[in-house]
């Protein structure tokens, strides 16, 4: 059983305490006081009551009859606007359709045996590295005298040809031929369409023969064959035949 103490041994034990700790006891009491009386008091001041939304309901639907009522009375006045808002709906859906359709392509062309790198990186697919490609290509052949030729550089494939041979023409007037009896074994060789075997073939023939009286000799060397000789005769010439 707990020890029951008596005020007057309370009242007497307090007394003899000093001023200091009475004070603190007085304080310590009144903070416990603070604490009890927040946690009774604070709670009921600060729950919010119930919110009463009927004022706004009613509110709400004297806005909603009133826009109502001046929709019909303006379409009264003016009929004209719901046949303006009809034709408006209809517009937009064609126009909205009509607006994701593609864009035309563009119209240019670009003349492969005068074109620079920068006329030939216009053309889509075609980078600084291939347009570097085909202009050292076209230095090597001496021109273009088709398009298609351009499937003969390394890398270059038929989808970016089939994109892009649209908008390319070819001057073959410009194509500059070689001499066939003044051309060096290495301007010869150097050529894309005369390898190794035709080149040396053709050095002999003319060291045999002197000179080239005509391109069409070239069809007597055997190791040129048919479709050889029709690639070659377009690059080659005889200026002047010297007298055997």
């Amino acid at each position: 059983m707990g020890v029951k103490m008596k005020p007057r041994r309370i009242l007497r034990e307090f007394l003899s305490l000093t001023r200091t700790e009475q004070r603190g006891l007085f304080v310590l009491i009144f903070i416990l006081f603070l604490v009890v009386l927040g946690n009774e008091v604070v709670p009921v001041i600060l729950s919010p009551g119930p919110v009463d939304s009927s004022g706004f309901g009613t509110m709400v639907n004297s806005f909603e009859k009133m826009i109502s009522t001046a929709d019909s009375l303006e379409g009264k006045k003016n009929p004209s606007k719901k046949k303006y808002d009809r034709f408006h709906s209809t517009t937009s859906a064609r126009d909205s359709s009509y607006c994701c359709k593609p864009f035309p392509k563009e119209v240019f062309t670009v003349e492969l045996n005068s074109a620079d790198t920068f006329d030939l990186q216009r053309l889509r697919g075609i980078g600084p590295s291939f347009a570097r490609r085909i202009v050292k290509y076209r230095q090597r052949l001496g021109g273009f005298t088709d398009k298609s030729q351009l499937l003969e550089i390394w890398g270059f494939d038929t989808l970016t040809y089939n994109t892009i041979q649209e908008h390319l023409t070819v001057n073959p007037d410009s194509v500059h031929a070689l001499d066939l009896n003044t051309v060096t074994f290495k301007q010869l060789l150097a050529h894309p369409y005369f390898p190794f075997e035709a080149t040396k073939a053709i050095m002999l023939y003319r060291k045999e023969h002197h000179t080239f009286s005509s391109v069409d000799e070239l069809k007597k060397i055997n190791v040129i064959s048919d479709s050889a000789y029709r690639k070659m005769r377009i690059y080659v010439k005889v200026i002047q035949a010297v007298a055997k």
